[in-house]
């Protein structure tokens, strides 16, 4: 899940964009699905969340002060569906801002959304949503959107934003986002998997990635985030990573002798090319090869002998050769999914199981937090 960062929020357009272009919240989630645009577009435009139990007792939770208020004025009101247009239907409180055939629509309201009993401020036709600003209200926006895959299939960004109208209405919204956030967001996990259920899941761990054909493997191990914010933003971080550079945005008491990783892009690290060494150990004493670089899409390091070019260097015996992919994906035109590979080729043995087994351990817990740091750093940067 992508949440605003500190000091602000990535500037990057959206369905949501135009109409609440600085939100005070800020919520963007997306996963990767088989089916092509047009078919995940069908799909998420039509969906009817109450197919989901989960979200259906959510709403009916949020909802309870006014049915109860019903009932006691004798009136009954039963939803049995909630797709879009369920809740965008003439007179609900929700309205459909905008709709793209094939990309994605966006459904807003007007509200007091931290009051016990739901109040709904509804705009007169021709109102416009963004240009809304009556004091003591809040904005909410959401939308579902589609992007086609480099590689085929698509990615499905379920996006949120609530903005106020003034400073007691953000106080107001302040204290009761803490309560509710969690249900928000449990809905758009619930629904994303619903997506996914229906349109079939990318699988990462299957698709062929750049340096898979460089050695044969018999371990493989593939990891990878969302990062909102383009590979170009994202590569300066990449190929300054090693020891005696950058780090490897890790546990730095762990890889790199304790020296912190890099919180900024140093322009004397970017100069990279296939057959370079890059420090594996904070003495120096062993390294990885630069076995494929592609910017802005690829960075492959490895066992140094791998390297087709490139100055010889005197490794310490290995029980293994390995490779260390960095890979790019784009995602429209402002975020990316960064994937990472560890491939290894090795001749079983006690050496193996000793040295290699307690490294494929270690790399699970680190590339996550490599990957989270790797994500924090770019989107800060694009932030700012």
């Amino acid at each position: 899940m992508q949440t605003s960062p500190p000091g602000g929020f990535p500037k990057m357009p959206s369905l949501l964009e135009s109409f609440l272009p600085r939100p005070h919240v800020l919520q963007r989630d997306r996963v990767a699905v088989v089916a092509e645009p047009a078919k995940a577009y069908e799909m998420i435009r039509h969906l009817d969340a109450y197919r989901l139990g989960f979200v259906k007792a959510l709403f009916a939770l949020r909802q309870l002060p006014d049915v109860l208020n019903d009932r006691l004025a004798g009136l009954t009101t039963e939803h049995t569906d909630a797709t879009i247009d369920d809740f965008t239907e003439k007179g609900s409180d929700f309205q459909l801002l905008r709709d793209e055939p094939g990309h994605g629509f966006v459904v807003g309201a007007v509200g007091r959304f931290w009051q016990p009993r739901l109040e709904f401020q509804h705009l007169a036709p021709g109102d416009s949503f963004p240009a809304f600003d009556v004091p003591g209200f809040g904005k909410l926006a959401w939308g579902l959107s589609v992007e086609k895959r480099r590689a085929g299939g698509s990615w499905v960004t379920f996006e949120l934003r609530v903005a106020t109208t003034d400073e007691a209405s953000e106080k107001a919204f302040d204290r009761y986002w803490p309560l509710i956030s969690p249900f928000s967001d449990a809905l758009r996990e619930a629904v994303l998997k619903l997506v996914e259920k229906e349109l079939d899941p990318i699988d990462p761990s299957v698709i062929a990635l750049p340096g898979d054909l460089l050695l044969p493997a018999k371990y493989m191990k593939t990891s990878g985030t969302v990062i909102e914010a383009p590979p170009s933003t994202v590569w300066p971080w990449l190929v300054q990573l090693g020891c005696q550079r950058a780090g490897w945005y890790a546990i730095d008491d762990l890889d790199n002798g304790g020296h912190p990783s890099a919180d900024r892009v140093h322009p004397e690290w970017q100069a990279l090319a296939e057959g370079d060494l890059i420090p594996a150990v904070p003495d120096g004493s062993s390294h990885f090869g630069v076995l494929l670089l592609e910017k802005n899409r690829a960075l492959v390091l490895g066992t140094p002998s791998l390297r087709k070019s490139g100055p010889p260097v005197q490794e310490p015996a290995a029980p293994f050769r390995m490779t260390w992919a960095f890979v790019l994906e784009p995602i429209g035109d402002d975020a990316c999914w960064l994937g990472t590979r560890v491939r290894a080729d090795f001749e079983p043995g006690v050496d193996f199981a000793m040295k290699f087994g307690w490294e494929a351990l270690a790399n699970l817990v680190m590339q996550r937090a490599q990957l989270r740091h790797l994500k924090e750093r770019a989107e800060q940067r694009r932030a700012a």
